[in-house]
């Protein structure tokens, strides 16, 4: 199946994930009924309810990001990681909430406490959770965020003016290359898999984009390159040395960055730099 594009732009996942939050806060506002609330103060109520456990869930997954564990998971399997564990730190901050506007007697020991929490985390977890999945489900599923006009620039080659352009420019590169800010424009170092958004590091620096590791491969297949673990694709040119330990080793990039290199890419690696 032919995979789709969103052209909505080059979006940061930032303002993707804040526009996501407002608008969820805007629909359900509407839609409440708590009479006791002016429309106002249920926006607020509501914006707080979604930005705040969005961002958890950012920083979890993130974070999480940070695992090997974590990161041989399939992608649906990190995604409910991720989503259930920035729910649960949002539960005790719903609760307060709830207890200042007076939907929930305030615990006045442990155990009330304790069985308020567990209530809240049953009617918090579902709804986040699923909305969790459900924003991030695209990219999962290969759709990519590119504008029409990089569209076109991969398929007939032509480069807009004006444009900055890497070292070893090709069609399906500019095309990379514009989506990243124009500061950031430059000789491609290495990729990093971010789930359903890409690091893109160059000389000039790092860019997040809405892009999957698999299409940024393939956009990059006529610069001579390598995968060394499967979150990762560098740059042959930026390589300055494998650090080996073991079964398992390290690439040390011109720029001092270190990618590791899983088990069972070091001897495809290690092959491939000797035959430079």
């Amino acid at each position: 199946m032919q995979k789709q594009s969103f052209e909505f732009g080059d979006i940061a996942p930032t303002r993707y994930f804040f526009t996501i939050s407002v608008l969820l806060a805007l629909l359900f506002a509407l839609i409440d009924q708590n009479n006791e609330l002016s429309l106002l103060a249920s926006l607020l109520l509501w914006t707080y309810q979604s930005t705040v456990p969005m961002m958890l869930m950012v920083t979890s997954h993130m974070l999480f990001g940070q695992s090997a564990v974590f990161n041989l998971l399939n992608a649906w399997l990190k995604l409910s990681l991720s989503g259930v564990s920035g729910a649960l730190l949002f539960v005790p901050l719903a609760l307060f909430a709830d207890v200042q506007l007076g939907n929930e007697p305030l615990p006045m020991d442990l155990n009330n406490l304790i069985w308020s929490l567990v209530d809240e985390a049953g009617g918090v977890l579902p709804p986040v959770v699923l909305c969790w999945i459900s924003i991030n489900a695209p990219w999962v599923l290969g759709y990519k965020v590119m504008r029409a006009p990089e569209m076109a620039a991969i398929e007939t080659g032509h480069q807009a003016e004006g444009q900055a352009l890497p070292a070893q420019p090709t069609a399906a590169d500019v095309a990379l290359q514009q989506l990243l800010p124009a500061d950031k424009r430059g000789q491609l170092l290495y990729l990093k898999s971010e789930l359903h958004y890409l690091s893109v590091v160059t000389t000039q620096g790092k860019s997040l984009i809405l892009l999957n590791l698999r299409d940024a491969i393939a956009a990059c297949q006529q610069l001579e390159g390598l995968q060394p673990h499967r979150s990762y694709w560098v740059s042959k040119a930026a390589i300055r040395a494998l650090k080996k330990d073991g079964r398992e080793g390290v690439l040390v990039l011109l720029n001092n960055a270190e990618i590791p290199v899983s088990r069972n890419k070091m001897a495809t690696v290690t092959r491939l730099l000797a035959e430079s």
